[in-house]
């Protein structure tokens, strides 16, 4: 298949589902999203309010449905609603994520933290690709974005391996999905962040000075960043873990 050649950014038309959109990234994100024209199914654990007025501001369509991402029955019930509403689903974003205590050392992490990591971050962002391939597959289009972290990249900034692994399996699982999605016009890529200021992070003993550029990030940090990847700019771009982390992994 031959790729459409990269153009502005322009969402006018498209359908996108965003998970973990309650706050933090996943908000930013929404907003991003609805500012350029896609329509909206935010799903997350938590109320939706907050963010479905911030896209209703913008005069576009949103719909919030509760969704827990680690539990296949939740997933393909957001996937039938969505098509039931919209008729399609162009975009997806895999944002929905946790990150427990920082700083434990291996022999202090128990089974129940490992699924935790994994269940949420990994299984849930490879039940909603599961989902959505098939009707992306019928479409001959679709946009994917996972949100993954530079814990995967280089083993954390503080993160444990529990959380390092899940992070590092989206960025696999992005280059895997990639490489079979090109011949069905489908683009898969990631999004690796640095230290990021949401509600996940407000207890950890994150600085500004871990990172070059001076900062924290912020989710509009992250939210611009995925826009372009969900976008007509970034036609020429599939398989990519793009670091958005001010710095600390130059790559």
């Amino acid at each position: 298949m031959r790729s459409p050649i990269s153009g502005p950014i322009d969402l006018s038309g498209r359908v996108a589902i965003v998970t973990g959109g309650a706050r933090g990234i996943g908000r930013a994100t929404c907003v991003s999203l609805s500012r350029e024209g896609a329509e909206i199914v935010v799903c997350d654990v938590l109320p939706l309010g907050e963010t479905l007025a911030d896209i209703q501001k913008q005069n576009r369509k949103a719909v919030g449905l509760k969704c827990d991402v680690s539990s296949l029955k939740e997933v393909l019930k957001v996937v039938e609603q969505t098509l039931q509403k919209f008729g399609k689903i162009d975009i997806l974003i895999n944002n929905a994520g946790v990150m427990g205590k920082t700083g434990l050392a291996i022999e202090e992490i128990t089974l129940q933290d490992w699924d935790f990591h994994l269940n949420i971050n990994l299984k849930g962002t490879f039940l909603f690709c599961q989902a959505v391939w098939p009707i992306m597959i019928k479409q001959g289009f679709g946009k994917i974005v996972c949100i993954g972290s530079i814990a995967g990249k280089i083993g954390g900034v503080l993160a444990g391996p529990d959380y390092c692994a899940s992070k590092g399996g989206i960025h696999a699982m992005v280059k895997c999905l990639a490489k079979k999605g090109v011949t069905h016009g489908i683009y898969v890529n990631g999004i690796a962040p640095g230290p990021i200021r949401t509600p996940m992070t407000k207890d950890e003993p994150y600085k500004d000075e871990m990172v070059p550029l001076g900062r924290l990030g912020e989710p509009e940090d992250i939210a611009e960043a995925v826009l372009f990847l969900a976008s007509p700019a970034s036609n020429f771009i599939t398989g990519t873990i793009l670091d958005v982390n001010g710095g600390i992994l130059m790559d």
